[in-house]
């Protein structure tokens, strides 16, 4: 589960409002805290015709960009923003808002300048520098983008802290042993695999790694890797020297665009190779349709529906890969077989890219993953994804259309 960034809760009345005004105000946000978005919405609209004081209508202009922005009215939602910046020019929620919605629009330089002014009128509080991280990693200014991601809320909230052996800083590892845990979704876990092997380079004794269940079998096949352990319920962790989290990895082994190690580092164990052996058809294209759908992104990431995929069957046999068979060890026996996956941005590319299989991925207009960076069709983190990427939010038919002629000239 990749991280977005985060907005600010809606912003409340002030104490020194008037009656009425401050009654109404409530009235709105009782609704908009409560999640329905259309009362909130005119009852916020309806206290703007009553000339609230200055303060008061910024932060009613804040919420209903918010709204609007939750509606997909991002024209309205910026209008509304920038309205109560112009309003209350010191509102650090408004600043925080404007440039969340500007980062979702991948409107990255603008995004920069709305949280480092949010920056500037709170230093330091949450989530505001890992939102300015989000951007410089997206960017591709890792070495700036990486410590502001050590803010993220996994990182914070980890099982580990009480474990009697410290976190990793990053300081000279000279032989100590390193337990690495998991964060975040399938996907993630996979892209930060390609840092675990570096460990050893950087002077690791015994590396111990706790994959998500799914993930054990093939993080088997991980060079560098002493133990794989599988670590659900109430299990006790071995003693170590130190712990890390994988997305702490880049960080600390100070990976850049040109340093990231991109060579295949996932394979199918031999027993999976095995197992589905002949399961694909020759030329047979893998597809995935959709993500987990409780991820708030998935609404612009995900097709409507998997007949979208349908003109690429011109070109071979598709293969569905929606559903798991099994777990991730026998997903990569069946994409070896494979000349080609096509996928949103779901786990599946980073496990065709981590395995070196050609892997298109069909990324939205809105909501693009820092990982994707801008107006890029190849990926830094995998040579063998192709990115396609919406000219316009919702609508799939050009991206197919350019897959489809680029199949058919690439398999005359």
């Amino acid at each position: 589960m990749s991280r977005s960034a985060a907005d600010m809760s809606p912003a409340q009345p002030s104490t020194a409002a008037a009656g009425s005004h401050a009654a109404a105000f409530k009235a709105a946000l009782d609704r908009h805290l409560a999640g329905d978005l259309a009362a909130a919405k005119e009852l916020y609209r309806a206290l703007l015709t009553r000339g609230p004081a200055r303060q008061m209508a910024a932060d009613v202009q804040s919420n209903l960009g918010a709204i609007l922005r939750s509606e997909l009215d991002l024209d309205g939602a910026e209008a509304c923003l920038r309205s109560a910046i112009e309003l209350a020019p010191n509102s650090h929620g408004a600043h925080l808002n404007l440039g969340n919605l500007l980062y979702l629009q991948q409107r990255l330089e603008e995004a920069e300048i709305a949280f480092t002014r949010a920056m500037a009128l709170r230093p330091g509080e949450a989530p505001v520098p890992f939102n300015l991280g989000l951007v410089h990693l997206a960017q591709g200014r890792y070495r700036t983008g990486w410590p502001l991601y050590e803010l993220r809320p996994d990182h914070a909230a980890t099982a580990l802290r009480p474990l009697s052996f410290p976190e990793w800083d990053g300081s000279p590892l000279d032989g100590r042993s390193v337990f690495v845990w998991r964060e975040q979704g399938y996907g993630d876990e996979l892209q930060m695999a390609r840092f675990i092997p570096q460990l050893k380079a950087a002077g690791a004794g015994r590396v111990t790694v706790a994959p998500t269940v799914a993930l054990l079998r093939l993080f088997s096949e991980l060079s560098g890797v002493d133990e794989v352990m599988r670590c659900v319920g109430d299990v006790v962790i071995p003693p170590h020297d130190v712990w890390v989290l994988p997305f702490s990895l880049p960080k600390y082994l100070d990976a850049t665009l040109p340093t990231l190690p991109t060579a295949p580092y996932l394979r199918a164990p031999p027993e999976a190779r095995a197992k589905w052996a002949g399961f694909a058809p020759k030329g047979g294209i893998g597809v995935v349709w959709h993500g987990n759908r409780i991820q708030p992104a998935e609404r612009y990431r995900g097709l409507p529906s998997p007949d979208v995929l349908k003109p690429l069957a011109a070109f071979g046999e598709l293969v569905d890969l929606q559903e798991p068979r099994g777990d991730f060890a026998d997903t990569a026996a069946i994409l070896e077989q494979l000349d080609l996956v096509v996928t949103t941005d779901t786990a599946m590319a980073h496990l065709a890219g981590a395995m070196g299989v050609p892997c298109w991925v069909m990324l939205a207009k809105l909501g693009v993953d820092w990982r994707w960076m801008a107006d890029r069709s190849d990926s830094p983190w995998y040579p063998s994804v192709r990115l396609w990427r919406q000219s316009t939010a919702g609508d799939w038919g050009p991206v197919i259309s350019a897959m489809v002629e680029e199949l058919a000239r690439s398999r005359r």
